[in-house]
């Protein structure tokens, strides 16, 4: 009696370690892998994307403006800043000077009065002022990109900035060449700016943006690639000549990923252990509706505090009429 009570006792006691074990486990190994990976979802951050809002005075295009940056800071969590993908402006590069001023001053108050969020700005091809326009005086001090480098108060065409352990480079991707015209590529100099930028941030996660896309695959579905005599072409006012340059000259640093806009649509690619995400368009096809599938949107990336992020895009409501 007494040695069966003993055996019983002792395996309920070991049946219990076992239980108390595997409770320990649950409530205090895997937890703390959880918890580590809550910690880094709330040590997390958000900025919103806003690729190509081409302003102007016609299709309503302010009200569309005003609705993003509205859509943009109702967000929850509140980004922690803005970040503009190029094309601000559409055909500034047609404008007069005083064409040109008042179209920025327009946004500029559309800005101010919708929201108070930090922004970074990037430059597209249309906002090379009176670039194809021959009124507008080729030494006039506000032509070309200098009209909104100056407004704006951007730091240079291209730039970097660290942001909560995070490092991110706007690249100007853009060769404005004669006549009145241009193609994208990453100019040797720029290459190298960015080799020596990246190189004391290596360690840090980093996102690079371009107003060009390096690569596309969605300008072979029903977009501007053609096909002729058994070959594809692609031109470099839709995608960026030299992509190649570009990887190289990220070699050992922890680009995550890629930003661009321009050609209006959602596209992301991996090639060569990079990430390449075309964006979309706030305008969509420059506020006349969707771009064919894309329809007008801002991109919402979360970057984490483990190298890692989500980003998605998010149609604001905004309809032609």
């Amino acid at each position: 009696m007494n040695g069966t009570s003993q055996s019983a006792s002792t395996r309920r006691e070991f049946l219990g370690l076992l239980g108390a074990g595997a409770a320990a486990a649950s409530v205090g190994v895997l937890p703390r892998a959880a918890d580590a990976q809550q910690q880094s979802r709330r040590d997390s951050f958000r900025f919103v994307f806003l690729p190509d809002i081409h302003l102007m005075h016609e299709r309503r295009s302010p009200q569309g403006m005003q609705a993003a940056l509205r859509a943009a800071g109702r967000l929850d969590p509140r980004p922690d800043f803005l970040l503009t993908g190029g094309d601000l402006i559409d055909s500034l590069r047609d404008k007069t000077p005083d064409e040109a001023a008042e179209l920025v001053d327009l946004f500029l108050r559309i800005w101010g009065d919708n929201t108070d969020l930090p922004a970074h700005h990037m430059l597209g091809n249309h906002d090379a002022a009176g670039w194809r326009n021959d009124s507008f005086p080729k030494d006039h001090p506000d032509f070309g990109y200098a009209l909104l480098q100056r407004r704006l108060k951007m730091p240079g065409l291209r730039h970097s900035f660290d942001h909560h352990g995070w490092h991110f480079v706007v690249l100007h991707n853009i060769r404005l060449i004669e006549p009145k015209s241009y193609i994208s590529e990453f100019s040797e100099d720029q290459m190298r700016w960015l080799t020596s930028d990246l190189a004391p941030n290596k360690d840090k996660p980093t996102m690079l943006f371009g107003h060009f896309p390096p690569v596309s695959a969605v300008e072979f579905f029903d977009g501007r690639a053609k096909h002729d005599d058994g070959e594809w072409t692609l031109s470099s006012q839709r995608m960026s000549r030299n992509p190649g340059d570009l990887v190289r000259a990220t070699e050992g640093a922890n680009v995550k990923a890629f930003f661009s806009g321009h050609i209006h649509r959602l596209d992301r690619i991996e090639a060569a252990g990079r990430t390449f995400i075309c964006a979309g368009s706030v305008s969509g096809s420059k506020w006349t509706g969707h771009d064919h599938e894309t329809p007008e949107g801002i991109t919402i990336v979360d970057c984490h505090a483990d190298g890692t992020f989500d980003y998605r895009y998010h149609d604001y409501g905004w309809e032609a009429t």
